[in-house]
């Protein structure tokens, strides 16, 4: 398959898989519905209220690596990378699908645990506090980060897919190129609306933390990590959706290599962020702000924090350096996966020391069951609409690249 120009199979062969995962939707679905029963449960029984920091985690993670495959759209189609066409569309399906419950997952936690993740905000009735330290401003400017970021990505989405909804005797190649245009334009829009409402969320539960802590570097840590996560998670997806394995799939090995690649440079900057927040502290001497930091580090906490920076940095840097690991699709799925799996411990680390020395994630059956639900509803989700749209922007990947004049 050419990388420059990925036209795919034939309709039939490029299909979403309507008759594919029926088992494991209804799985997906069971799961959902499990979670749903644990948190009515949990909030209507006084001797058995959940406990909400693997909520919490499970939820930035999801929302993260979600929100992320939208910006991996925006940011390919200002590059022209033609290479990255067959991913559009999941890509932004996955963004969708976590909308619900990116709104009821927020609401969720500023009802029933504003208290326990929002207590900087608690101050005393004669302190004097700006009105950022507000809990209703809270509540206000991250849900409307939220709703204007889902609002601008539903629209970027849906502008992309018309085009494949219509009847293939419509729409010419001068209309196509106007849609590209158009999507080319929303492009800066949806990555500095993903900047906003991640930098609002990065610094509301980074005050867990440090209270009325103001880094500048620990937003664009939580972002760029979220990207990264989401990236890799790219590579996973078509392989769960068993689009890989289909005759004339374009998720071919050029694909892999190339989003491999990409994988390859986000690896290198992750760390570089991930340690320039610590260089402020040390150089500084700041123990107000290193004593939380620690407790991430060493004691009871001190095997997530290295299984995160195993699976973030160490063995992707160990794998991606091979040049046959960058063209396996299994290989690369294995390394996606740890990836994620670094990137969802960056978020329990982030959340849950604050509220133990000493807390075990899945010992409480109640959370586990929740924290389970809300993947699964995710997932569940995003199998639905694979099954009921195109699962690739034909219109796009049958447009040539525009030769260049430099």
């Amino acid at each position: 398959m050419n990388a420059a120009n990925p036209t795919a199979a034939t309709t039939e062969q490029t299909a979403s898989p309507r008759n594919s995962g029926t088992a494991a939707l209804w799985v997906l679905i069971v799961l959902f519905v499990l979670g749903i029963a644990s948190l009515v449960y949990g909030l209507s029984n006084e001797n058995m209220q959940p406990d909400f920091p693997l909520f919490t985690a499970s939820f930035l993670y999801l929302m993260g690596v979600s929100q992320a495959g939208v910006v991996f759209c925006a940011i390919t189609r200002l590059v022209k990378a033609q290479w990255a066409k067959p991913y559009y569309r999941l890509a932004g399906f996955s963004t969708l699908a976590f909308f619900p419950f990116a709104i009821g997952g927020f609401l969720l936690l500023y009802f029933y645990a504003k208290d326990d993740l929002f207590y900087w905000l608690l101050a005393s009735p004669d302190a004097h506090l700006s009105p950022w330290l507000n809990i209703d401003w809270l509540l206000i400017r991250d849900l409307a980060g939220l709703l204007a970021f889902y609002a601008l990505s539903a629209i970027y989405v849906v502008k992309g897919l018309r085009p494949d909804l219509a009847s293939s005797s419509e729409g010419s190649e001068a209309e196509h190129r106007e849609i590209e245009g158009r999507l080319y334009l929303m492009s800066p829009l949806i990555i500095l609306m993903f900047v906003i409402c991640n930098t609002l969320f990065a610094w509301d539960f980074a005050m867990m933390l440090i209270p009325h802590w103001h880094s500048t570097v620990f937003p664009i840590i939580f972002w760029f990590g979220n990207i990264y996560a989401g990236m890799a998670a790219m590579i996973a997806f078509p392989a769960w959706l068993g689009q890989t394995n289909k005759t004339g799939s374009p998720f071919g090995p050029n694909q892999i290599l190339y989003l491999a690649m990409t994988v390859t440079a986000f690896t290198l900057l992750w760390l570089y962020f991930f340690w320039a927040q610590f260089f402020v502290i040390w150089f500084g001497n700041l123990p107000q702000e290193y004593g939380p930091l620690w407790r991430q580090m060493y004691g009871h906490y001190a095997p997530y924090y290295w299984a995160m920076m195993a699976g973030c940095f160490f063995i992707p840097f160990a794998c991606l350096i091979f040049a046959w690991v960058k063209r396996s699709l299994a290989a690369m799925v294995v390394v996606a996966l740890g990836i994620n799996l670094g990137i969802w411990l960056s978020k329990y680390l982030m959340v849950v020391p604050v509220f133990s020395p000493d807390h075990r994630p899945f010992d409480n059956w109640l959370d586990t069951s929740i924290a389970v639900g809300l993947l699964a509803g995710f997932l569940g989700v995003l199998v639905l609409l694979a099954k009921r749209y195109p699962l690739y922007s034909n219109w796009e990947m049958k447009l040539k690249p525009i030769p260049r004049l430099w």
